[in-house]
């Protein structure tokens, strides 16, 4: 997930709301016509179970200062 908060950052963050407001619509009607099928449900998978364990133990080996700095970095 780094990465797209990378490209979020460096490119799409600097545009101006309108910008952003068109991009927001264009990859969400790119999603509505996708012929893969979003999961919304409120059920959690082995898969789902396995990522969040998974991303739970990467942050709990990361100090605490560098958590913080990712979310200084990530506020607007």
């Amino acid at each position: 997930m780094g990465k797209i908060h990378d490209l979020y950052n460096t490119r799409v963050r600097p545009m101006v709301p309108a910008e952003r407001l068109q991009l927001a619509r264009l990859i969400l009607d790119d999603l509505t016509r996708s012929e893969n099928a979003v999961d919304v449900s409120d059920e959690w998978g082995d898969d789902d179970l396995a990522e969040v364990a998974a991303y739970s133990a990467q942050q709990a080996d990361r100090s605490p200062e560098d958590r913080s700095a990712d979310d200084a970095r990530s506020q607007p």
